[in-house]
């Protein structure tokens, strides 16, 4: 149903012109939303044994990048798999529940700059 339609609906419950569908379309809206339930953080298994004892983690290379960061890993430095090489990080409070992935980047970034740099080194050297 399109917002339009449900105005037009509430228009005529209020002015009383609409019956039993206006009615169930009103009990509807005003009922209380449901729970949000959330899912619980993924973390993989090894991961999860080094969650009792952190000393287990500290400089150790991690290739599950879609394990959930958590607080028990604060101050640790881990090397996180990016698809080729591994990349140094230290876990800080901030990072706490955010995933390992997201702190090593896959993809290389090209700056904008970077053929007009060439031009000018050219330039320089003639």
């Amino acid at each position: 149903m399109r917002p339009t339609d449900l105005l037009r609906i509430l228009n005529k419950q209020f002015l009383g012109l609409a019956g039993d569908t206006a009615n169930v379309v009103a009990k509807k809206l005003t009922s209380p939303p449901p729970l949000v339930s959330r899912k619980p953080a993924f973390i993989d298994a090894f991961l999860y044994k080094m969650k009792k004892n952190p000393e287990l983690l500290k400089n150790k290379s991690i290739w599950s990048r879609r394990s959930t960061i958590l607080p028990e890993f604060v101050d640790s430095q881990v090397k996180i798999y990016n698809g080729k090489t591994m990349i140094r990080c230290k876990i800080t409070e901030g990072k706490v529940g955010h995933k390992f992935g997201e702190f090593a980047l896959t993809r290389k970034r090209k700056s904008r700059d970077q053929p007009n740099a060439k031009v000018k080194q050219l330039k320089k050297k003639k």
